[in-house]
């Protein structure tokens, strides 16, 4: 099945690697940056975005990946190439420990290492890094991010487009970390996060809301 990646950056060429490495037939790269190389990884760079909706007729492609960091970006794309009929697979390193009653949607993308205990359910084009340990009984919902290191506590809901930097640690006994919400690199969330909010620190205190949120939630 001919596949195509968007996001022709760094993480794009290393997510090339990894698909590579599982038989998956990439044959390039789209990107609206247009100061990325022409060959990345040896595959060319197609064109940028507009041209998602002539990739099947253009080259016979069928599937779609989008390793992006930004998450409201991947979940668009993802959803975008969707609505066309394109596959959006997902990719799990074999390396990955995850219970057989782990519950999956599409477009979600776990690197090596991370382990995902029994009765989580991970929605739509959400993507976990390398040495990520998700317990048990969390709902990880459309867009969110573990960074590397994550330590993800039981019983959480990571609501809409969560982000949670490199070895930061949610603990078991919180409930909810808000939509958008931002945890900062190593910190340690030991309450429910709002709505927006960009937390960091041991214990993780809020830094600011992100712009269009308010301590009550969306302008």
């Amino acid at each position: 099945m001919k596949s195509v990646i968007i996001g022709a950056g760094k993480y794009g060429e290393v997510y090339l690697s990894y698909l590579k490495e599982s038989g998956v037939d990439v044959i390039g790269f789209l990107d609206d940056d247009t100061t990325h190389a022409n060959l990345i990884g040896g595959l060319p760079l197609l064109g940028k975005t507009d041209i998602l909706p002539d990739l099947r007729e253009k080259f016979g492609v069928e599937a779609i990946y989008c390793p992006l960091g930004n998450n409201e970006l991947r979940v668009k794309f993802l959803q975008q190439a969707k609505a066309l009929g394109y596959s959006i697979p997902n990719f799990i390193h074999p390396s990955v420990i995850m219970s057989p009653n782990v519950k999956l949607g599409e477009g979600i993308y776990i690197l090596l290492g991370s382990n995902i205990m029994p009765f989580t359910e991970i929605e739509d084009c959400v993507m976990i890094s390398m040495n990520v340990n998700v317990a048990h009984h969390n709902i990880l919902k459309k867009g969110t991010f573990l960074s590397t290191g994550c330590n993800f506590g039981a019983s959480i809901v990571a609501e809409e487009n969560t982000y949670c930097g490199i070895g930061s640690t949610i603990m078991t006994g919180l409930h909810r970390l808000g939509k958008d919400c931002l945890i900062g690199a190593g910190a340690v969330v030991i309450k429910d996060v709002p709505d927006g909010a960009v937390m960091a620190g041991v214990p993780a205190k809020l830094i600011k809301y992100k712009p269009g949120y308010t301590p009550d939630g969306i302008l």
